[in-house]
């Protein structure tokens, strides 16, 4: 049975700094699958902030990978 989607959220005024937090999460993870992710601008303590909301699939082990047989 596939394993349920996991999410990440970054958060920050700053594109760049939105960026470098995304980069740095997926260059330190394992092989991932994102599935969706979405952008939101909007207000916090009435300064700009720029959300991002990823949807990812950690890695499957061979025994969830479809075709895998035991020999």
């Amino acid at each position: 049975m596939p394993q349920p989607l996991k999410i990440k959220i970054f958060m920050d005024a700053s594109p760049v700094r939105v960026e470098e937090q995304i980069n740095t999460w997926i260059a330190s993870e394992s092989p991932i699958t994102i599935i969706k992710t979405e952008t939101v601008v909007t207000a916090v303590a009435e300064k700009p902030c720029i959300l991002v909301t990823i949807w990812y699939e950690p890695p499957a082990s061979d025994r969830e990978r479809p075709g895998f047989r035991v020999g």
